[in-house]
């Protein structure tokens, strides 16, 4: 997985699924990891408009029902993964803060603490923890941004230095902008619209930085990363509404440099921290939303392995992962996250581009960045499984993205998560 940067040339338009005509869209924030997935796969079709002699064409539909045939190769580019987008200001990354960090008057802070709950409560089935405040009640907000070196001291149950956080000023302003409506048809000005919308202009020091590759099959059978093919020419990319140029530059360092990475787990308390938003829909029976669909609805049993299912074990010729004993007891989640966007292929069956084919994805709620989950492990080496299968760089550090945590669109970057020790709440 290679390493990138991108700097837009003007203003960026990066609105959320919310109505422009009423509130302009809330385009002064910072954009959603599926925005680079899009951008990347897009620019990919446009750079290469016929297959690429380094090109693996694919079946369209689920793997198992894929007529494989030379004339249903229609699809391309499949293998695309992305993550990010997080702020680069002066050449540090930074990431969402984490929920559960409450400040003090001083600059300081603690995260909160798991308590068992004592008599009736409101908690969602299947909590069994509140979550109890360590420090005296404070306006003082907590920087929304935080840099890895922050996030480390977090992980460690530390402090983080005040001079490892920033707010989103820091970061981006707002500006607003007059516009006109566009006829669908005509792609010209419907006459009859005028609004206002919002957009993003970075700050001089700051850029985006993601993680993207592209492994594609080659004649000798072995996979070749691939993504640099598209940047090999043209160092810009279009990206948001309105296609705004950027300028992309390669980073050489691997994302565990550049990542907060999951601390040693020496108990049997464990908590899962997102540093990207997570999508859980409803399955049958299970209410998803805030709640991960790997999660036992009625009692918060995990249904994760420590390895391989049945079908990869069988493909790989590994042994079969056994269920991880372990349940989901509290939980820190902001408010939901709308994500959308728009496609110009909603069907994988009918050509891109078509009329019929293109408009806005359905609005997703998805589960915020620093939301954070707490798991107790029936014993140390249970809770050692649990971090090694949602930190997203899996057991150990490395420089492959292994773990992406959400039940839709992990491709694009959601999921992402890092994990660490918690102690509970005395009362």
């Amino acid at each position: 997985m290679k390493t990138y940067s991108f700097h837009p040339t003007d203003v960026l338009f990066v609105r959320d699924a919310r109505p422009i005509d009423l509130v302009g869209g809330h385009g002064a924030r910072w954009p959603d990891p599926p925005l680079i997935f899009d951008a990347l796969h897009a620019a990919l079709h446009r750079a290469f408009p016929t297959k690429a002699t380094w090109e693996h064409e694919h079946c369209t539909g689920v793997s198992s029902k894929r007529a494989f045939s030379a004339a249903g190769r229609t699809q391309r580019f499949g293998a695309l993964a992305t993550a990010g987008i997080f702020p680069i200001r002066s050449g540090d990354w930074l990431f969402p803060a984490p929920a559960d960090w409450r400040t003090d008057d001083s600059g300081g802070g603690k995260s909160l603490a798991p308590l068992p709950a004592q008599g009736k409560t409101n908690l969602p089935a299947p909590l069994t923890h509140t979550l109890a405040n360590r420090v005296p009640p404070s306006k003082r907000e907590t920087p929304p941004w935080w840099t890895k070196a922050a996030w480390d001291a977090y992980l460690r149950g530390g402090t983080p230095p005040a001079a490892s956080l920033f707010s989103a000023s820091d970061l981006y302003s707002g500006e607003w902008m007059t516009g006109i409506g566009i006829d669908p048809e005509t792609q010209t000005q419907d006459g009859e619209r005028i609004y206002s919308a919002e957009y993003l202009r970075l700050r001089e020091n700051v850029a985006a930085g993601f993680f993207a590759t592209l492994p594609t099959k080659q004649n000798g059978g072995k996979a070749a990363e691939c993504i640099g093919h598209l940047f090999a020419g043209d160092q810009a990319i279009l990206i948001g509404g309105q296609q705004r140029a950027c300028t992309v530059r390669e980073d050489s360092a691997a994302p565990d440099s550049l990542l907060p990475v999951g601390t040693t787990i020496t108990g049997c308390h464990v908590k899962w921290i997102l540093l990207a938003p997570a999508i859980f829909p409803s399955i049958a029976a299970h209410p998803g939303g805030w709640l991960p669909t790997w999660i036992d609805a009625a009692t918060g049993q995990v249904q994760l392995l420590d390895g391989p299912g049945k079908n990869k074990a069988k493909r790989s010729g590994l042994p079969e992962g056994k269920p991880i004993s372990a349940r989901l007891v509290a939980a820190c989640i902001p408010k939901p996250k709308p994500i959308s966007g728009w496609s110009e292929r909603l069907d994988a069956a009918k050509d891109a581009g078509a009329p019929d084919n293109r408009g806005p994805r359905a609005t997703q709620l998805a589960v915020p960045s620093g939301a954070v989950y707490y798991f107790e492990a029936s014993s140390p080496e249970a809770a050692k499984s649990l971090a090694a299968a949602l930190n997203w760089h899996g057991p150990t550090p490395g420089p492959a993205i292994l773990n992406r945590r959400s039940t839709l669109l992990g491709e694009k970057g959601l999921g992402l998560g890092v994990c660490a020790p918690w102690t509970p709440a005395t009362p």
